[in-house]
């Protein structure tokens, strides 16, 4: 039987957190073992109580069939929940550059007239420079995507007030980490507009941060009841806090749930992989792991996560897949230094179980 060292779940739990940025790990419940002087923080700060690190985010926007530079192009940070956390436009050969960000995972939305929408996923884990972004000329005979008529409608229902509120809540959630600063904002948002089911997600959202666990199931159950059972966001979350909680089997049908509204939504599958972690299914687990990873093949920290359940799973060439992966994403990310290590110790039993010849079958007189 293999001796080889585990992360102690410590990077799964984490990792599945990571759209949300500040999942309690099992680190917290569990102490792992870890070299001296590693930070297993999730990049939101360098410690209880002391401000969060920022950073600057920069890149290029240029045309994919001419490839030349565009000027005045929108381009949008935004948090994983979907909510926009800075804006700004092209200038000077198609520059962009974002400041002061908290560590996290966002998206950058790229928007304009006679393009196609481009996203981006990006994880800052410190300064990142020269992004890329190609813009593709819209079809000629793309069509309003369905279902785009009733979301809109349901926009313009909301007061202009409201949406003010939310979106200073949401500058102030991911782009300063003021979080009692950001759910005065959602509050006021949701007294302009008592139906703002997606305020009481991001102040569930904030809480939770605050370690107020009460607070934050409360307006998480708040965000599910509003949205009449349909707003993805609210559940996983919910997911998110129970697990943190070590509470799996409540965890387990709330993210269940999640994933039936949105199947294509990475962030529900993961969530429901890590209650089943908890519950020691790890089979079970690997597939809403895997579903994840296809959805966001882009996100080093997803394959973490898929190396803890295969070492579950005593798959040990699946593993060392799943951290050459995330070495090539992440060559100097945060877990960098312990998934080299794993990966060594891998690669050295795999070639060693190689060279080992079989056991000789007894001879039949």
């Amino acid at each position: 039987m293999r001796q080889l060292s585990r992360f102690d779940f410590f990077l799964a739990t984490l990792l599945i957190c990571v759209p949300f940025f500040f999942c309690e790990p099992i680190a917290a419940q569990k102490p792992p073992t870890r070299p001296p002087g590693s930070n297993p923080g999730s990049g939101m700060g360098t410690g209880i109580g002391q401000p969060p690190r920022m950073y600057s985010v920069n890149g290029r926007v240029t045309d994919a069939e001419s490839h030349t530079d565009i000027d005045g192009v929108r381009v949008d940070l935004r948090a994983f929940t979907g909510g926009t956390v800075a804006t700004v436009f092209t200038s000077g050969a198609g520059n962009f550059e974002f400041s002061n960000i908290a560590g996290g995972s966002y998206e950058i939305v790229v928007q304009q007239q006679g393009y196609q929408t481009l996203t981006q996923h990006v994880d800052v884990e410190g300064s990142t420079f020269g992004l890329f972004l190609e813009l593709r000329p819209t079809p000629r005979s793309s069509s309003m995507a369905p279902g785009s008529q009733k979301v809109s409608a349901r926009e313009l229902s909301i007061p202009r007030k409201a949406h003010e509120d939310m979106e200073k809540g949401l500058t102030l959630l991911y782009g300063k980490s003021d979080l009692p600063g950001s759910i005065k904002q959602f509050e006021r948002a949701i007294q302009e507009y008592p139906g703002y089911y997606e305020a009481y997600a991001q102040m569930g959202a904030a809480y939770m941060q605050l370690k107020n666990t009460a607070s934050s199931e409360q307006a998480l159950r708040k965000s599910v009841e509003l949205s009449e059972e349909h707003y993805v966001d609210a559940y996983f979350w919910l997911a998110t806090l129970l697990s943190n909680g070590q509470r799996y089997a409540d965890a387990e049908p709330v993210a269940r749930k999640a994933v039936e509204i949105d199947p294509n939504s990475w962030q529900a599958n993961s969530e429901l992989s890590r209650a089943l972690i908890g519950l020691h299914r790890p089979a079970d687990a690997e597939k809403g792991a895997l579903t994840a990873v296809k959805l966001r093949p882009d996100n080093a920290r997803l394959y973490l996560v898929l190396a803890n359940i295969h070492n579950e799973l005593q798959n040990d060439a699946a593993m060392l897949d799943d951290l050459n992966n995330y070495l090539k994403l992440a060559p100097t990310g945060p877990f960098s230094d312990q998934a080299r290590q794993q990966q060594k110790q891998l690669q050295q039993e795999l070639g060693d179980a190689q060279k080992t010849p079989a056991a000789a079958a007894p001879s039949n007189p």
